[in-house]
């Protein structure tokens, strides 16, 4: 039997990962261009984005772990090769853009000398407190590359929707189903 729809796990992971990194590209960019003005607005938009980050971070290795165990709905058939190709690497990079934006964040915060807090409960440090390493400023490399790589990965889910919208209105291949909530 082909399976129509991913496992309810991973459905539920999806969504609540999308909320998840939507609220931390929203904050994210708050603040650090709107909020800088008011430090406490500031700190406040630091916590959460932190403290959501971490548990993205927890919601990513149940996402790993029911990917892995679970079985996938197999793509359209008449998808083209090269188009499967595409939708297999944007996948993947649905998996790895995270974890590297999830790790340098973290690293972010580690490296600069500062208690990464999720909800104010101290978390474990993960990265050795350094200023600096064969000359480079960590905490402000690990912080360029966190935001480069944020944004390269909202350019990957941006890529995903479309896909998904031009599957559904130019080929004809509805593929939300296979993601949704509802259980039709």
């Amino acid at each position: 039997m082909t399976i129509q729809k991913y496992a309810l796990s991973a459905r539920l992971l999806h969504w609540a990962m999308a909320v998840g990194f939507l609220a931390m590209w929203a904050s994210g960019y708050y603040m650090t261009r709107l909020a800088a003005e008011d430090s406490a607005v500031e700190e406040l938009l630091f916590d959460l984005h932190i403290s959501t980050g971490v548990t993205l971070v927890g919601l990513m290795i149940l996402r790993v772990l029911v990917r892995a165990t679970h079985q996938v709905p197999a793509l359209p058939v008449d998808m083209p090769k090269r188009e499967q190709r595409f939708a297999h690497l944007g996948h993947i990079a649905l998996y790895l853009f995270p974890i590297c934006v999830l790790l340098l964040g973290w690293s972010e915060v580690d490296v600069g000398g500062h208690q990464v807090r999720w909800f104010g409960v101290p978390m474990p440090k993960v990265f050795p407190t350094l200023e600096s390493l064969w000359g480079l400023n960590l905490e402000n490399t690990t912080e360029t590359l966190h935001r480069v790589f944020a944004y390269a990965f909202l350019a990957v889910v941006v890529g995903h929707i479309a896909a998904v919208f031009k599957h559904k209105n130019i080929d004809g291949h509805d593929v939300m189903p296979r993601i949704s909530l509802r259980e039709r």
